[in-house]
């Protein structure tokens, strides 16, 4: 086997590994998306009291499930939750 076939064999399985990865990152966004959606899905099932018990409103909810699926929904839950707790600290303070 020559140096140039080891060295073309070299860069296929870099090659191949690369594409495996991004296939395998690509698989892990969509499955982390998909359970985002489902986690969703069971806040919207609950009534507009359970909702506000933990802190969120309806618009909250949907605002969420408006966002594109690479973004981070629960993500954007927990900041908009942080806002109203901020809010709602600073209105009982002054």
């Amino acid at each position: 086997m020559s140096a140039l076939t080891q060295s073309q064999g070299g860069e296929a399985a870099a090659f191949l590994g690369s594409l495996v990865t991004w296939f395998a990152a690509i698989a892990t966004r969509y499955a982390r998306a998909v359970s985002q959606r489902r986690a969703l899905d069971e806040l919207a099932r609950l009534d507009d009291r359970m909702l506000k018990d933990i802190g969120l409103y309806r618009g909250d909810i949907a605002a969420a499930e408006s966002l594109p699926l690479g973004r981070d929904s629960i993500a954007h839950l927990t900041a908009r939750r942080a806002e109203q707790n901020n809010a709602r600290c600073a209105r009982r303070c002054d």
